[in-house]
């Protein structure tokens, strides 16, 4: 039973963390103020109230804040230099090509559309990660709902939710999954196994739930007569800058594919923002751009600056033992129960990773996991279980707000550029229950598999 004793161990400091995180969404929902300004507003005001402060270290609060920017430097690199690859990419009217091509093949057909849409946005992230899939689709999509006068806003969520999806598959794509496999010690083909079918399973309750809430949008007329006439390769202005440019991108998707099996045979170590920085310039070299106009038109600087507000934010929870404490709170309800337990912390993950980054919430559950296996507290079948839990349920809550992942930030700031405002509320009112319909989803998979 639930008693201030369960809160006994907030600190002032977890506490003004708590409060920070609930303000961050208070006014986002209002959409009063610049997500960008209102993130870097609290999360200066964390530091300023002494949120990272550490009696032990002579470190300042400001310091401890910047360590945990720094530490998620790649993350930051690899979001500019893929958006510089991207953009230079679809400047060459490769996108264009490629979008009309998909048309053409599907004659505008809406369900058809929102199907190869959606499916090529989980497929690419199961190899790529889910932000240079949406920085390559999010394009293509605003251009074709736009041509056949479609709404585009519906395809943008779809293709932001299967995304999101896809990213749990493989240890390759997710970071986050990637340390689960390392620290567990699981092999590519176990993550592989264990994950597939849940994901792909919930990718056809998403497709059913979305369906019946934008049917209308789906049984729109497109306008397709005058498409259907032009040819997708008068679109391609400078064939060799469209040939480079996608080259170019193609490697890149390799070598971050791969990036792990070179440094298994040849001991070289590369890292996202490493990978993509060198053949950004190579690219800019090569097409002849000035650096400076790329860098001023192709990056949205705002975009980053909310990320770096949001990572502060969040990190103050991780730092003051919020999130940990939490899962332990959740251990203790259910008395040890392996059932209640996976079913309590399936549901619980996905509503979490709807409001926070999943980053520190699996690093610290992943701990939690290794204790639990140490301690033969939740050993066999059911340890496996909530292994399996970890990486599927946090992938299926990042699509549930507009800030739960990077790639949802990406997406929804390429239909802002166009004029398609998606309110923040009315976001979160559409996704909450599939999150939920999609966790149940997943403990049922996981309950049969291990537990049954």
């Amino acid at each position: 039973m639930f008693d201030f004793l369960h809160i006994a161990w907030l600190t002032m400091n977890a506490t003004i963390s708590i409060i920070a995180l609930f303000a961050l969404f208070t006014i986002l929902i209002t959409e009063k103020v610049e997500k960008a300004v209102i993130s870097m507003l609290i999360a200066g005001l964390l530091v300023v109230l002494q949120a990272f402060h550490d009696p032990n270290s002579v470190a300042s609060s400001q310091e401890i804040a910047a360590k945990f920017i720094y530490h998620n430097t790649d993350i930051f690199a690899f979001i500019i230099w893929m958006m510089i690859i991207s953009w230079i990419t679809k400047d060459s009217w490769f996108f264009d090509f490629l979008s009309l091509t998909m048309v053409k093949k599907v004659k505008g057909h809406p369900i058809k559309l929102f199907f190869i849409l959606s499916y090529l946005a989980f497929f690419l992230t199961i190899f790529i990660s889910n932000i240079p899939s949406i920085i390559i689709l999010a394009p293509i999509v605003v251009l074709v709902t736009k041509k056949l006068k479609l709404n585009p806003v519906v395809y943008i969520i779809w293709i932001i939710t299967f995304a999101n999806l896809g990213w749990a598959v493989t240890p390759i794509s997710d970071p986050t999954t990637f340390y689960q496999a390392k620290t567990l010690w699981f092999s590519f083909w176990q993550v592989v196994s264990n994950t597939w079918v849940i994901m792909f399973t919930v990718t056809i309750s998403s497709g059913l739930y979305l369906y019946l809430i934008f049917r209308k949008d789906l049984h729109t007329k497109p306008h397709i007569k005058k498409i259907m006439k032009l040819n997708p390769k008068d679109y391609i202005e400078d064939k060799k800058e469209a040939i480079i440019s996608v080259s170019i991108l193609l490697i890149v998707i390799f070598i971050i594919l791969f990036k792990d099996l070179i440094h298994h045979y040849i001991n070289l170590k590369l890292e996202n923002g490493t990978i993509t920085l060198i053949f950004a310039f190579i690219l800019i070299a090569v097409t002849k751009n000035n650096v400076s106009k790329v860098l001023k038109k192709k990056v949205d600087f705002a975009t980053l600056f909310f990320f770096a507000g949001l990572f502060v934010v969040v990190w103050a929870l991780e730092y003051n033992w919020v999130i940990e404490k939490l899962a332990e709170w959740l251990v203790d309800i259910t008395n040890w129960s392996s059932n209640l337990l996976l079913m309590m912390l399936t549901m619980w993950s996905a509503i979490l990773s709807v409001f926070i980054d999943n980053v520190p919430y699996n690093i610290a559950m992943v701990s939690t996991l290794e204790s639990f296996k140490t301690n033969s507290v939740v050993v066999g079948s059911a340890w496996y279980a909530l292994a399996w839990w970890l990486n599927s349920c946090t992938s299926i809550g990042w699509a549930g707000s507009p800030i739960g992942s990077a790639c949802n930030v990406i997406a929804l700031w390429q239909a802002e550029k166009k004029g398609m405002v998606i309110n923040f509320l009315k976001y979160l009112m559409i996704w909450v229950p599939l999150v939920l319909i999609n966790s149940a989803i997943a403990y049922s998979i996981l309950y049969f598999r291990y537990l049954f």
